[in-house]
């Protein structure tokens, strides 16, 4: 019997995925195909979407390629585990279950390259046949006897796909049809945040979101920041203006939260208190527990003397996002392209300017951060 292993996150399995999966089937023409899902990968940080969910895409995928009819099936071995599975296993499992199976492991050459990384990679290299895809710029290691796909494999990253997704972007050239709506009847990817956001704002503050969001990837990704951190701060950064403002000071006042000149804020003008509600509503409501988030989320109003890099970010996605029709904006954005320090700069003399010049009430944090800017431009 001929095997062909192909696993992975598959968080969530995209165009990249089906093209080296089609392209392996074509070349091996294995009697089984096991795509399988990892529980954790040692090799990275985590997983966004749920362990059922993944192996719910995987199926999809496995379907997409033929599914039953050519022996192509979801494998939830590592899923059944719930726990850490190294790559020699897979082949050591398949080996009891199929004495004398060839084993073929898929990987594309980002994978391959790291597999002097791997636990017990000799092992692994010994164990099986290997057919690697490239991707574009792609090396696959010497030492690695492997068959070689023809042709270059689509640059698709799941990491960037979730981040577009949690923005609102459009991956449907990356993500098979199946996969997207599997993707939106769960939730996935921040979709029941959109569809939740999308009932309580106004259409015109959505779009904002929506666009603040946009950029707050687009920056992300230019400047090598977390970028699906950047969609879900951007994403979430107006939350509380669900409220009007005597909801938000009621809200305020009901949670009891930490606002700095609370009582000020809330006799001048309340919904300069939204920011602190949106970061409320993003941790009671939406389950986000990530600090650098909720802080993002927290200052993009006011900000701080001191604002981690994605904080900054946000303000200026917030201050520049393409909705807004000020030509300030335009110039902020091609800065920022350049020089996010320098954009944060100016997004933080823009708002101060339109304070002082409308004559409106300045909030003390509001005049530490320009202080702080100044001194560490």
């Amino acid at each position: 019997m001929r095997i062909l292993l192909f696993g992975g996150s598959f968080d969530p399995p995209h165009a990249g995925h089906e093209a080296l999966l089609r392209a392996a089937l074509k070349a091996v023409r294995p009697d089984r195909t096991l795509l399988m899902p990892t529980w954790r990968s040692p090799l990275k940080a985590g997983h966004s979407a749920a362990a059922s969910d993944r192996l719910a895409m995987t199926r999809l995928l496995a379907s997409a390629c033929g599914g039953a009819s050519r022996g192509v099936r979801a494998d939830a071995f590592e899923l059944e585990r719930g726990k850490t599975t190294y790559t020699y296993q897979a082949p050591r499992r398949l080996r009891r279950l199929h004495t004398g199976a060839e084993i073929w492991l898929l990987t594309g050459s980002d994978a391959a390259a790291s597999i002097g990384r791997w636990k017990r990679h000799a092992e692994v290299r010994a164990s099986c046949r290997w057919i690697v895809g490239r991707r574009p710029g792609g090396s696959i290691p010497g030492s690695l006897k492997a068959q070689v796909l023809p042709g270059v494999f689509p640059d698709v990253s799941s990491t960037i796909l979730r981040a577009r997704l949690v923005a609102g972007m459009d991956a449907s050239g990356s993500i098979p049809k199946p996969i997207l709506g599997c993707i939106s009847r769960r939730g996935l990817y921040a979709a029941d945040i959109h569809a939740d956001l999308r009932r309580a704002l106004a259409p015109g503050r959505f779009a904002h979101t929506l666009a603040v969001a946009r950029l707050a990837v687009s920056l992300a990704e230019r400047h090598g920041l977390d970028a699906e951190r950047a969609a879900l701060a951007g994403l979430l950064h107006d939350a509380g203006r669900r409220f009007d403002p005597a909801g938000v000071a009621r809200y305020a006042a009901n949670r009891r939260l930490r606002i700095p000149a609370k009582s000020e804020i809330l006799s001048r003008n309340p919904m300069l208190a939204h920011a602190f509600v949106s970061e409320d509503l993003a941790r009671r409501r939406y389950g986000v527990r990530d600090r650098d988030v909720l802080q993002a989320i927290r200052l993009h109003t006011f900000g701080a003397r001191r604002m981690s890099p994605l904080a900054r970010l946000l303000y200026v996605a917030d201050s520049a996002s393409e909705d807004r029709g000020f030509r300030e904006a335009a110039r902020i954005r091609r800065t920022a392209e350049k020089d996010l320090d320098a954009a944060f700069l100016e997004a933080v003399r823009l708002k101060l300017r339109c304070v002082v010049e409308g004559g409106q009430w300045l909030h003390p944090d509001a005049s530490a951060l320009w202080n702080s800017a100044v001194e560490s431009a």
